[in-house]
């Protein structure tokens, strides 16, 4: 499906690996002018994706409560650690990336998807990364209070050799574990 995303300044973690510039070129936009851009690209009900950076930096409530009441449906691609009270969450889907070792609570309920990036090497026992990108970390794995679906995503690290070795240590997860495989389309479509 296709799918127009809204990438938003800042992040409260800095992981090493992030294949996200979110400093540059970053611009304050009011809520109707962006919906209005949002439109000329793309007609409701199409998919808007909010990403990050961490969206949750900053309080995207009128952004999101617009874009649902204009009749798009709306994602938001999240790390898990921020959680922001009277949050229209029933307006969108949550996906979660799980960064750090704890996924908040509070928003865990909410939470639809898991998504792991996964890389050749640091796979554990449960087809679920044991390192995040580059960082000593073990991510949080699904919480009591969650029932989201878990997908896994080859990490990309710009090395076409060892991508492919990423993408076959999650096609094995995908088949070992049955959780859902999640490719970064624009990627390898060059639409980057």
């Amino acid at each position: 499906e296709r799918a127009t995303f809204v990438r938003l300044a800042g992040c409260n973690l800095r992981c090493q690996l992030c294949d996200t510039d979110y400093t540059s070129n970053r611009q304050r936009i009011s809520t109707s002018t962006l919906i209005k851009q949002i439109e000329e690209i793309r007609k409701p009900p199409c998919l808007v994706v909010l990403t990050g950076g961490e969206p949750f930096r900053q309080d995207i409530s009128m952004f999101v409560s617009g874009l649902h009441l204009t009749g798009f449906r709306v994602q938001i691609e999240t790390n898990g650690t921020l959680y922001r009270t009277g949050f229209p969450y029933s307006a969108c889907k949550i996906v979660c990336s799980p960064k750090t070792p704890h996924i908040n609570s509070a928003l865990a309920p909410y939470i639809d998807v898991l998504k792991y990036v996964i890389e050749s090497g640091n796979v554990g026992t449960d087809g679920l990364p044991t390192s995040v990108l580059g960082r000593s970390i073990i991510p949080a794995r699904r919480p009591e209070n969650c029932n989201a679906e878990i997908w896994v995503q080859p990490m990309d690290c710009g090395d076409d050799l060892q991508n492919i070795k990423h993408m076959q240590a999650a096609v094995s997860s995908v088949l070992t574990h049955g959780y859902r495989m999640c490719v970064q389309t624009h990627k390898i479509l060059g639409l980057e």
